[in-house]
């Protein structure tokens, strides 16, 4: 290995580590509002399906993320990286803070603003930086954060919920953003010459992409359906099973366990399979999983929890196999098109959250 080819590899390693610690951060903050969704309520002084019309919310603004996409590929993707994550922070403070639905909202919205800015900007910086026949291993070993944030991030935040309140999480969350963002600051803004080149992503030239078309549609529908089942799981194990939010915290460490091995699975093994085999595998199990949990699920609370469980092994493998696709679809304009599927995935969330709180 030559001075280049280590220097490489150490920035390489050093851009891994910190979006690692970001992106932990930044699932940790999602993903505590599913199993907690009763305590917030409560903590906000609204009712359940309300906090539900929050989450949507902050999901919903994924469908304005493809204007961020054209300004991250315009300014840089590390500069949007630390955008997108001072507004998250800005968001978690605020909600952590204040009481009532519209102080809530706003604060839901800016952390899905941070969210919609962050994600397809980190896919795109760390895309253009790894070759697409390697790109699999490294977007599904990223994509670990999510499960390592269900199996710690989770849990810790039900023991701070349970011993300080329902604020803790929020704020400690929104100061460990922001120290994020200054770290992000710190790494290199991917050289000229290693960059696509950028085009503008009109809407219409979509058109001549069916295979983006179709795989947008996809992602929408996957989102949709997962949604319906993650926004009212952590009020069915309440009331279901009468499970307090420590032990939801717990079982959130099993789902977390299914979540790794998806991704792990498919960073060791999605290059070698195929990227489209990875996503219409993980569905099928992800069916599967939907139903057993209807059917079986009610009648035990071992039988829900492995019922969850493979529901959450098939949308990951899916989800972490997806983005690899999605990221090499229309090169000359990367960040836009991985943030056209947060807004597939946006739209998905929104209409799953209405929909699985009201059902």
């Amino acid at each position: 290995m030559n001075c280049q080819d280590e220097s490489q590899a150490i920035s390489l390693r050093k851009i891994f580590s910190v979006a690692c610690l970001a992106r932990l951060t930044h699932d940790t903050s999602l993903r505590m509002l599913y199993p907690f969704l009763p305590e917030i309520a409560r903590g906000l002084g609204l009712p359940v399906d309300h906090v539900g019309v929050l989450v949507s919310l902050r999901n919903g603004v994924g469908i304005i993320a493809p204007a961020f996409g054209v300004m991250s590929d315009r300014i840089g993707h590390r500069r949007s990286m630390a955008i997108g994550l001072l507004c998250v922070s800005i968001g978690l403070g605020l909600t952590g803070v204040v009481s009532g639905l519209l102080p809530a909202a706003i604060g839901f919205i800016i952390a899905g603003l941070g969210s919609v800015i962050y994600i397809p900007a980190l896919q795109a910086y760390l895309s253009e930086r790894v070759p697409y026949e390697r790109r699999g291993r490294v977007l599904g070993a990223i994509e670990l954060t999510w499960a390592i944030a269900g199996m710690i991030g989770v849990p810790i935040a039900g023991t701070l919920i349970g011993s300080i309140g329902w604020r803790a999480p929020f704020i400690g969350l929104a100061i460990a953003a922001f120290g994020c963002a200054l770290l992000t600051l710190l790494l290199a803004e991917t050289p000229q010459s290693q960059r696509s080149h950028v085009d503008q992503l009109k809407l219409s030239s979509l058109l001549h992409h069916r295979s983006a078309i179709a795989f947008l549609m996809v992602w929408t529908l996957v989102f949709l359906a997962f949604e319906n089942i993650q926004v009212g799981y952590g009020s069915w194990f309440e009331t279901q099973f009468k499970l307090s939010p420590t032990q939801r915290g717990t079982a959130q460490t099993l789902f977390g366990v299914f979540e790794i091995t998806a991704s792990a699975g498919s960073s060791l093994f999605l290059d070698r399979i195929g990227k489209k085999r990875g996503v219409a595998g993980g569905l099928i199990v992800a069916l599967i999983g939907y139903g057993l949990l209807m059917t079986i699920g009610p009648i035990d609370l071992a039988l829900a929890l492995g019922s969850m469980g493979l529901a959450f092994l098939g949308f990951e493998f899916s989800v972490v196999s997806g983005i690899s696709i999605m990221s090499e679809q229309i090169p000359q304009a990367r960040a836009t098109m991985l943030a056209l599927g947060a807004t597939s995935s946006g739209i998905g969330r929104m209409i799953g959250d209405l929909s699985g709180g009201a059902l």
